[in-house]
This record gives structure tokens, C-alpha cells and sequence, in this order.
């Protein structure tokens, strides 16, 4: 009986801990000193917590497309800030044209923290809090 009521304490407190560790700063992955700026055409939105993801096709300098993948606010954030992003809004505009700003992975590759869409109908999206702070800009 003492063994199943500490395996069951131990279990719960390893449980506890799983989200902690699902969650992870901006400086941990991303460079807040590597600012980056891409057009392209929002080709898919992961809308799903803890944070949203963009699919944003890029051509590069040889006029290849690349898939990048932009990390973003969680949704509840999304949708509380002043223009009330929902998630209707935010897929009607896949398929279209945007300039993201943001800040480059860490870990190379084709991936970026997002800050802010422009899509080509002069709409804008804030996306995700300034580099590092967590927090929403100062307007």
C-alpha cells in the first residue's frame, strides 16, 4: 500500500512537470540581434497551443520557393489583441501575399520567430511580441 501511495505521489508530480517543460523562452530559440524580413504567400496557419505556426513560401536569390516555418503568439493572444484576430480571419488569409518581420532561429535553417504580418491588402497582424521581452510593444 506505501508503494502505490508513493508511485502515485511521484507520478503526479512528474505529470505536474510536463508542461514546464513543453514551454521555452524567445532567447532560447531565437535571436533577438537577428532581425529578418520575408515576402512570400501564407501557405498554411497551425492554429493550436502553445503557439500558433505560419507556413510562409519564400523564393530565394535563384528564385526557388522555401517553406518557412514562423513561430507566433498563442491564440488566446491572437485574438485579445486590439484588432481581434480569430482564427477565421487569420486562415482567410492563406493563399495570400504578406512581409513578415521577425527574428531568425537559433538553430539555422528555414524557421523564424514571427513579429508582425503585412499582407498585400495593407492589413497588418501583430504576431508575436517584440525580441526577448515576451511581452506586447510599446505603441
Amino acid at each position: 500500500m506505501k508503494r502505490i501511495i508513493i508511485f502515485s505521489a511521484v507520478l503526479g508530480l512528474l505529470a505536474a512537470a510536463v508542461p514546464v517543460l513543453a514551454h521555452h523562452s524567445f532567447s532560447a530559440e531565437y535571436d533577438g540581434s537577428k532581425p529578418v524580413t520575408l515576402t512570400g504567400v501564407l501557405k498554411a496557419v497551425d492554429w493550436r497551443n502553445p503557439h500558433i505556426y505560419y507556413l510562409l513560401d519564400v523564393k530565394d536569390t535563384n528564385g526557388k520557393v522555401v517553406t518557412w516555418t514562423l513561430e507566433g503568439y498563442p491564440p488566446n493572444m491572437l485574438v485579445r489583441r486590439p484588432e481581434g484576430w480569430t482564427r477565421e480571419k487569420v486562415m482567410a488569409k492563406v493563399g495570400s501575399e504578406a512581409t513578415v518581420t521577425g527574428w531568425l532561429a537559433r538553430a539555422g535553417g528555414n524557421a523564424a520567430h514571427s513579429r508582425q504580418f503585412t499582407f498585400a491588402d495593407g492589413s497588418k497582424m501583430e504576431s508575436g511580441p517584440g525580441a526577448g521581452n515576451g511581452g506586447p510593444p510599446a505603441n
